[in-house]
């Protein structure tokens, strides 16, 4: 076995590494889903019928899926930046494990609240 996949497998995962890669990694699902929201936009908004035929298409239970997930981004990504805020003000160094497991929490709260809200 290499040295590099030693070093690999051995590798200990903190939160901060853990809240860096999701904000990047919702940082980009929400540049892409803002890219597509104005395409269809776009496309969709020309005439009624168009428009109408993007409603029932938006009502698969996949869609509805991907809307939960993106919601969740949404909060994550809100909740992960005032963390981070708190940090550069020198705020709540000392707890970033805490609220890093307080934002996820908080997140997958408002998350399921806003998807039962609709």
């Amino acid at each position: 076995m290499s040295k590099y996949l030693k070093y690999l497998i051995s590798y200990h995962v903190y939160a901060g590494t853990v809240a860096w890669l999701l904000m990047r990694l919702c940082g980009i699902v929400l540049t892409i889903y803002l890219a597509c929201h104005l395409g269809i936009i776009f496309w969709f908004g020309k005439n009624s019928a168009s428009f109408t035929t993007f409603l029932h298409i938006s009502e698969h239970p996949g869609i509805r899926i991907l809307e939960t997930f993106l919601i969740w981004t949404v909060c994550y990504h809100a909740g992960n930046g005032i963390r981070l805020i708190l940090m550069d003000l020198g705020l709540g160094i000392r707890w970033q494990k805490p609220l890093f497991v307080a934002i996820m929490m908080l997140s997958l709260i408002l998350t399921i609240f806003f998807v039962y809200l609709r």
